[in-house]
């Protein structure tokens, strides 16, 4: 069942809010006003601390009482004041949050389980005021709400998001009461802001506002302004209201003629006197956009386009004058102000997204670990005891990572957790041990997961130290070192060749070097180191002398290539070899015998030390791997308790080895063309 959180924008002058369950997604309008936006003030009526528009509506009657742009306040650390008493930013919003939560499961019908907030760009990882936030969700009942910020809110915008590739570069320029301009890199559906710049632009144009409205109704609004106390505080409230909502309205009219107040004198602006207004805080604007670009590395037409949100970008001359000075595509979305909360909304509704589901785990007691976003994150809390029994898929900690992300770390099977390692507020990396855990189900109905199987036309061998894989073509036209654990490719040699019609085969050559021998049906030999792909040696065999058999004792270093004549000694027919050293690539000696066999001792075909074999141990020797004609299996050392077996199937020379650290079992087997590996997680 889809848990359901809610969505929080805490803007200056407006909050939004959206209730999110799966993938629906509820706006939470005010109960007053029904509007979709509620104002962002507080107002102390007595013990009582209301919210929204209902503090605005007591504003009249307790303008001392009365606060707005709360969230600033966490920005200054200054105390939020309400008449004779003062409170800190995060009781406040604490208290709005709680209201908040109240109204919306009211609404709904629905208990609020889980919640995000917005932040500022500028309010980047580690900084004290992120902390200040989480204390108040922690507040207001929330110990894993989540962070995400404005700008990358704003390109997760449902309206904007759709046609924007993987990898491209957006300018949002998020234009509220301040004005912030970010360089986001998209990655799918995670947005990774890369530089950014704040400015006050937006009070200082509603500053020039109330400056202008103060000129042009000097004889009665600045009595009113300078009078002090209650009047002069109403005024104050009503002048900002009153030109945020003219700035608005000219986003559509071209001209404004409207009234403070029932009694004031009439106050007229066009959209020109309202464009000159904010000419200096557009001239910023686009200067701080290439700053920004710049700043990150990049030049502004590597940017994809420019997004315009916020209450301030319904201004027609920002869009012109970014298009023009930028010379990049700008977007605009429908009711821009809400763009954020779109975003942030889509963003949480991927919550399932955020979950890491347990490493593959071994056997018995089992170490619970985790492959972190980022490779590290803070432990907020466990949700499973020691001794209680979980099941598969099951949350069994939440960590938050550096940007305020909250992840939800799973179980991959049904298990018991026996121990916790971490505690809350332990930073957790990939590579720590959080718990430990045992399976809930019989060890042996457990199966060891197989990660992959791999074929070549050729050969396989493991490294010496059991760290990687090597992959040899029978050819001898490439050499690939993989990992183990995904297949990946981490080493590859291509060597130059003679002929198409080549052999080769890699041997361990003295001090556990890789070292591939390659030879073409005339007899040029060449040898080549595996790990720097360097040619080593080479040589040529007589013109008379064509190799049909060639033979590599690893422990001295030597290649005997047996010919395809044979020589008459008296009344005999002897057979011709060659006996080459490796590393000089010179003769030791011409081999002339009927019985030349009996000198092989010591020379393969292949490595002798492939890293393979019909049964082997762990490392840690718990387990014992082996086979029985064509299939492989695996035991508990200890007690020869058997764990899994599997049959191959059609397979011949099938032989086992462990991977260094123990975590795989691999099975190398052959069919009439090729030879494979098979690789468990063990």
């Amino acid at each position: 069942m889809a848990q359901h959180l809610l969505v929080v924008d805490f803007g200056t002058h407006q909050t939004t809010a959206a209730l999110v369950a799966g993938t629906q997604v509820h706006p939470v309008p005010c109960p007053v006003t029904g509007a979709l936006s509620r104002p962002s003030a507080v107002c102390l009526d007595g013990e009582s601390l209301l919210v929204g528009t209902a503090a605005v509506r007591r504003r009249e009657t307790l303008p001392r009482w009365f606060a707005t742009g709360v969230r600033q306040a966490l920005d200054t650390g200054e105390p939020v004041r309400l008449g004779d008493r003062q409170h800190s930013a995060e009781e406040v919003l604490a208290a709005y949050l709680h209201v908040l939560r109240l109204e919306t499961e009211h609404r709904f019908g629905v208990p609020v389980e889980r919640l995000a907030l917005t932040v500022p760009a500028y309010y980047e990882p580690q900084d004290r005021r992120r902390e200040a936030l989480l204390a108040v969700a922690t507040e207001a009942g929330f110990p894993d709400a989540e962070l995400v910020g404005d700008a990358a809110a704003a390109v997760l915008d449902p309206y904007t998001h759709g046609d924007q590739p993987d990898g491209a570069l957006v300018l949002v320029c998020d234009l509220g009461a301040a004005w912030t301009v970010s360089l986001a890199r998209v990655h799918g559906e995670r947005v990774e802001v890369l530089a950014h710049e704040t400015s006050g632009s937006g009070q200082d144009f509603d500053l020039l506002l109330v400056n202008d409205l103060r000129a042009a109704l000097h004889g009665w609004l600045t009595p009113a302004l300078q009078a002090g106390g209650d009047t002069g505080l109403l005024a104050r409230y009503a002048a900002g209201d009153f030109v945020r909502s003219v700035k608005h309205r000219l986003s559509e009219s071209t001209e404004v003629v409207d009234r403070i107040t029932p009694t004031a004198p009439p106050y007229r602006l066009d959209r020109a006197g309202l464009d000159r207004l904010a000419e200096p805080a557009l001239r910023w604007l686009a200067a701080s956009c290439r700053a920004v670009v710049a700043r990150a590395g990049f030049s502004l037409p590597d940017v994809t386009g420019v997004l315009l949100v916020g209450g301030a970008s319904r201004l027609p001359a920002a869009r012109a004058v970014l298009r023009a000075e930028l010379g990049r595509p700008v977007r605009h979305p429908t009711e821009p102000e809400h763009a954020v909360i779109r975003g942030a909304a889509r963003w949480a509704g991927r919550r399932t997204a955020r979950q890491v589901p347990a490493n593959t785990a071994t056997w018995r007691m089992e170490p619970l670990s985790w492959d972190l976003p980022d490779g590290r994150a803070r432990l907020v809390r466990w949700l499973v005891e020691p001794g209680g029994q979980y099941t598969a898929g099951a949350t069994l900690a939440q960590v938050r990572t550096a940007d305020d992300r909250v992840y939800d770390l799973t179980a991959q099977r049904d298990g018991i957790l026996m121990e916790r390692r971490a505690e809350p507020g332990a930073y957790l990396t990939s590579d720590t041990i959080a718990a430990m855990s045992r399976s809930a189900k019989l060890l042996g109905g457990d199966r060891a997961a197989r990660r992959h199987r791999m074929q070549v036309a050729g050969d396989w061998l493991l490294t010496p130290d059991h760290e990687l894989l090597v992959e040899c073509e029978r050819t001898g036209a490439y050499v690939r070192t993989r990992a183990i654990d995904n297949g990946a490719v981490v080493n590859e040699i291509r060597p130059r060749r003679r002929d198409e019609d080549c052999q080769g085969q890699v041997f361990v050559a003295p001090g556990g070097r890789l070292a591939l021998v390659s030879w073409t049906p005339d007899g040029h030999f060449s040898v080549w180191d595996v790990a720097s792909g360097e040619l080593t040696s080479s040589f040529k065999a007589a013109a008379n002398n064509r190799p049909v058999k060639v033979l590599v004792h690893e422990g001295q270093w030597r290649l005997i290539a047996e010919a395809d004549r044979k020589v008459h000694v008296g009344r005999y027919v002897r057979d011709v070899a060659t006996l080459w050293d490796l590393s000089s690539g010179t003769v030791v000696e011409e081999m002339v015998g009927e019985d030349l066999f009996r000198r092989y001792a010591g020379f393969t075909d292949r490595s002798p030390h492939d890293g393979f074999a019909p049964q082997c141990d762990s490392p840690d020797g718990r387990l014992r791997a082996g086979v029985a004609g064509s299939a492989v299996w695996l035991h508990e050392a200890g007690t020869d308790e058997e764990v899994f077996r599997t049959d191959i199937g059609e397979a011949s020379s099938v032989r086992t080895a462990f991977s260094a650290d123990g975590h795989h079992l691999l099975a190398r087997w052959q069919t009439p063309d090729t030879t494979c590996v098979d690789i468990w997680q063990v």
